[in-house]
């Protein structure tokens, strides 16, 4: 019996105008009644997600948890202080930030209180972040002014610039890469973590703090991101406009896009 259902944000639970089809809020209304808990995961703040979730009744996130920061943090809903935090070190921030200045790239940079600060950025990722998720520009790129600040993650900017992202990975000194995980995530960033966390990890504790086997869990998600979740779940489900590496990687491919309510699927060939 599945128990429950973490599901990746941005292009799998909301549609492409940064919205939740009707469909995803009356299935979970149905999981709920079965039993089954409904985990928002993503690499956005704890906040930033409660926020895109404000459509969803309260009653039917009650006693749940958020996944935030691709696992870098878990905060029971309505519970500020996060039950585990992950930061990434200033110095290591500051080598990745120096050394990605030479490309045609903007930068977000994730404060562990939700706090984000974008340079750089290019128009349209300025209008693809309008109305989704608030940040403030910077342009000190010494970054001086986050010294002494816990951090949580930073992205690397390129929409619609897989291509040149992954190229970037590939050409990026190992003892910069040795030191985090990376992961790509809505054909446009390039992400860092601490070492050793992802949606994976940040799913397994929860888990555990749950006493819920895996295997009677399923993930949602559509991006790179997403995948070491979807590994940890029982059954790892993709939309259909997910990434064709996540396609091939999923236990099943959803016919449902983001757009449609992927969500409706999932009830219907799993929970029910």
């Amino acid at each position: 019996m599945y128990r429950l259902v973490a599901s990746d944000m941005d292009e799998t639970f909301l549609n492409q105008e940064h919205k939740i089809p009707q469909v995803n809020i009356d299935a979970i209304a149905e999981m709920r009644s079965k039993g089954v808990l409904f985990v928002p995961a993503s690499g956005r703040a704890y906040h930033s997600v409660l926020q895109s979730c404000a459509a969803i009744p309260k009653e039917l996130l009650e006693g749940s948890y958020v996944i935030s920061y691709n696992g870098g943090c878990i905060n029971k809903i309505s519970d500020d202080t996060p039950i585990t935090s992950h930061q990434l070190p200033f110095d290591l921030v500051k080598a990745i930030y120096d050394w990605a200045m030479q490309f045609d790239v903007g930068f977000h940079i994730y404060e562990t209180t939700g706090k984000v600060w974008g340079s750089h950025l290019q128009q349209s990722e300025i209008d693809y972040l309008r109305g989704h998720m608030p940040y403030t520009d910077f342009t000190d790129d010494s970054l001086s002014f986050l010294k002494d600040v816990p951090l949580a993650k930073m992205l690397v900017v390129k929409p619609d610039g897989m291509p040149y992202l992954r190229h970037m990975c590939d050409i990026m000194p190992k003892d910069l890469k040795d030191q985090v995980t990376y992961t790509f995530s809505s054909n446009r960033y390039f992400e860092f973590n601490p070492l050793g966390v992802d949606k994976g990890t940040g799913l397994k504790q929860l888990l555990e703090i749950l006493h819920i086997d895996p295997q009677d869990s399923i993930a949602c998600g559509d991006a790179q991101n997403d995948m070491p979740m979807m590994e940890v779940a029982g059954v790892g489900v993709c939309v259909s406009n997910a990434d064709d590496d996540v396609k091939a990687d999923a236990d099943y491919v959803a016919k449902a896009s983001c757009n449609d309510g992927v969500l409706k699927e999932v009830v219907e060939q799993f929970i029910n």
